[in-house]
């Protein structure tokens, strides 16, 4: 015999006989009766068992998940930050290069301005040395057009002085 008690064991359990012992049908029923319970329970352990196997599986089975699903929390928790990290540094990137295109150009623009002014400069000297030279030329002629009418006294003076001879007047 086994250790482990069956339904079979309960009900083909035998008592030995004797005088003024309990009735043997009533008994007979009794363990027929404990030995369907018995099976009931045996199989309803059973069922249970396999249950308990089924769920610690699933228990497993979730725990696997709910790790894998940390790790993927945290690997996108740790992405989003090295993404954040990224676009701060290319935002950063590219207000410096903006500064310095600004920075650029405004140095270009203030070159620009100081050759203009440089010119405007050169142009107004230029301009002040073209009067001055307009000027003395005008002086110069006005001077001309003076001594040219003198000399043009001078010469009517002459033809009143100059008296015509015989061959002249005729």
């Amino acid at each position: 015999m086994s250790s482990r008690l069956t339904a079979m064991d309960i009900e083909k359990q035998e008592f030995r006989r004797k005088l003024r012992g309990y009735d043997a049908e009533e008994v007979g029923m009794y363990l027929k009766s404990v030995a369907e319970e018995f099976e009931r329970i045996t199989l309803q352990n059973s069922e249970l068992l396999e249950e308990i196997g089924r769920l610690r599986s699933l228990e497993k089975e979730l725990r696997s998940r709910e790790h894998l699903l940390q790790q993927t929390l945290v690997t996108a928790q740790s992405m989003s930050e090295e993404i954040k990290e990224r676009s701060r540094k290319e935002a950063d990137l590219v207000v410096r290069d903006a500064r310095m295109k600004s920075e650029r150009m405004l140095q270009e623009a203030q070159d620009q301005l100081a050759r203009l002014e440089e010119a405007i400069g050169r142009t107004k000297i230029e301009k002040d040395l073209f009067d001055k030279r307009l000027r003395c030329a005008l002086e110069e002629h006005m001077s001309l057009l003076e001594h040219r009418g003198e000399e043009k006294e001078d010469m009517d003076n002459i033809h009143v002085l100059h008296r015509p001879t015989g061959s002249e007047v005729g």
